[in-house]
């Protein structure tokens, strides 16, 4: 299952520390947690409401109810709530482990099953089980940075487009855990 976090942060002299505990503590947090496999944060390469966007591979909906998910931090942002906003949490079904995306390429999110025309798009669509439910559908798909750009430039239908701010981190417990 993937479960996706977007965000937005509001403070931009703050904006450096927030994002070494987010990439550091809170991924380490959560991934030494049993059933988190994976995780991969990144930044939007336009300006949209929740520019921050972490992908988490997780192996089912239970791992997001249970209370050591909840003492690490989990659903929140560990005293940095207030700087927070335009949060969105969603839980989908149709992939075990979200694709790593390396340094030079980019996530690009779909929610309209008609990907952007002509678009070389080797799309995953993911259907919502869980949390918000921002959208019924949503399409994942990793490109090279100037196919992402091209798309942004012209897909409507393009939720974002995300370059990685970290590596993909794996669970000390293994991908399958």
């Amino acid at each position: 299952m993937i479960y996706t976090v977007e965000c937005a942060f509001t403070d931009p002299a703050r904006e450096p520390d927030w994002n070494r505990y987010y990439s550091g503590e809170k991924l380490d947090n959560l991934l030494a947690l049993p059933g988190f496999r994976a995780s991969q944060r990144f930044r939007s390469i336009a300006d949209i409401p929740s520019p921050y966007l972490a992908v988490h591979s997780v192996r089912d909906a239970s791992v997001l109810e249970r209370q050591d998910y909840r003492t690490v931090g989990g659903g929140t942002f560990d005293g940095w709530d207030d700087l927070v906003t335009n949060w969105k949490r969603n839980l989908f079904a149709g992939l075990e482990a979200a694709p790593e995306v390396p340094e030079g390429d980019r996530l690009v999110l779909i929610d309209d099953p008609a990907a952007p025309e002509g678009a070389p798009l080797d799309t995953v669509w993911l259907e919502i089980v869980g949390l918000d439910r921002t959208s019924a559908r949503r399409g994942l798909a990793v490109v090279d940075a100037a196919t992402g750009e091209r798309l942004l430039r012209e897909g409507e239908r393009i939720v974002g487009v995300f370059k990685p701010i970290t590596r993909r981190h794996v669970s000390p417990n293994g991908i399958d855990n």
